[in-house]
């Protein structure tokens, strides 16, 4: 039933992405002209202007998004080092005999 029900909303929102996109060529279909900073395009269709824009926008979301999760997992690789290496050193210490008497202590100082 879980497999159906998978199947079915996978090829749902195939057949969605599909029709939103064939909605989006039909109702920009107008050429206009682009006019960048350095660059004149001359004659591009809307929905051509519109999804590279948006795959532009996309690309460098994920990049920045990217960057900041590679960041938070070598930071977190960093602390989780630290961590077993202060809980070893822990572990040492506490396994360090204790002394006999008070008095065998004060003669070590």
């Amino acid at each position: 039933m879980r497999r159906w029900l998978s199947w079915i909303v996978g090829v749902g929102s195939f057949v969605s992405v599909l029709w939103i996109g064939w909605a989006l060529r039909a109702g920009n279909d107008t050429p206009i002209n682009l006019d960048l900073i350095w660059i004149q395009i001359h004659e591009v269709e809307t929905w051509r202007a519109i999804l590279v824009s948006l795959g532009l926008g996309a690309l460098v979301a994920a990049i920045l998004v990217g960057f900041s999760w590679l960041r938070l997992r070598l930071l977190n690789r960093r602390y989780r080092s630290t961590i077993r290496r202060l809980e070893a050193e822990l572990h040492q210490l506490r396994s360090l005999p204790l002394a006999k008497h008070s008095a065998d202590a004060t003669e070590r100082i």
